[in-house]
């Protein structure tokens, strides 16, 4: 059985965790087929969204597979961290819009997962935490940077400093973390609402300005500038602007092909 299931629906390839069993435990095994997966979507033109989500009714992803990192060696629980920083950083280089539909537990490496990501939908009885800071470490694989450039350091800190409670979806949508929250019937069918809108956007803008946006929050003003100019000037003689100027005139719908 594939630890990792992938399906294209439409313009959008759906990766569902496949280990229900476990709650969706990320193994070396199946982080590396995620980050296989994200990279082999990067060049695929007619792949607009990669959507992430997890099979069973318990959980997205309850974390890192501690039982796999329990008879580990220093080296090795450092390479499984690595593992998952490389997924992390292929998600948020990646030129597709990226989202996680998550449903009960979103943990520890799971919960970085799901931060990654460019959008978060969570079903009603999601429930995020961090459960490396009881454990004697923090998340390995970016979460102390990436969350606080979500939601703010002060709100990063108290999720991270009581580690012992986790939040429920109205928590995480009330402090910017999700976007939506909805039933979970209704889950998988609020995500691809997402990539169906995501469509009708240029593929070229949507890479450009994700990029813009991950890299450019934190530097200073006029290097943020220079950034966002150095992406923006050649997207005035792609193909895609001009089919999208012509299609608004004609008023119908454009056709992009990422040229």
């Amino acid at each position: 059985m594939s630890h990792l299931l992938i399906e294209e629906k439409g313009s959008a390839l759906l990766l569902t965790l496949n280990r229900p069993e476990v709650l969706n435990a990320l193994s070396m095994e199946l982080t590396e087929a995620l980050l296989a997966a994200v990279k082999g979507a990067a060049g695929r033109r007619h792949i607009r969204s990669i959507l992430i989500t997890g099979a069973g009714t318990k959980a997205f992803s309850a974390g890192t597979d501690l039982k796999q990192r329990r008879d580990f060696s220093p080296d090795e629980k450092w390479a499984q961290s690595r593992s998952l920083w490389h997924l992390t950083e292929a998600i948020r280089s990646s030129p597709k819009a990226v989202i996680a539909a998550v449903g009960g537990w979103c943990l520890g490496g799971g919960f970085e997962l799901a931060i990654a990501c460019d959008l978060r939908i969570a079903a009603e009885d999601a429930r995020f935490g961090w459960p490396e800071m009881t454990l004697g470490a923090y998340p390995g694989a970016g979460a102390a940077i990436m969350l606080p450039r979500l939601i703010g350091p002060a709100a990063a800190k108290e999720l991270f400093f009581t580690a012992v409670r986790r939040i429920d979806a109205a928590k995480a949508q009330a402090i910017g973390l999700v976007q939506a929250v909805t039933a979970r019937d209704q889950l998988m069918e609020t995500a691809f609402a997402y990539a169906a809108d995501i469509e009708h956007t240029s593929p070229l803008g949507l890479a450009g300005i994700k990029q813009v946006v991950n890299q450019a929050t934190d530097l200073p003003w006029e290097e943020a500038v220079r950034l966002d100019q150095a992406v923006r000037r050649p997207l005035e003689g792609t193909r895609d602007y001009a089919e999208g100027i012509q299609a608004h005139f004609e008023k119908r719908r454009p056709v992009f092909t990422g040229e």
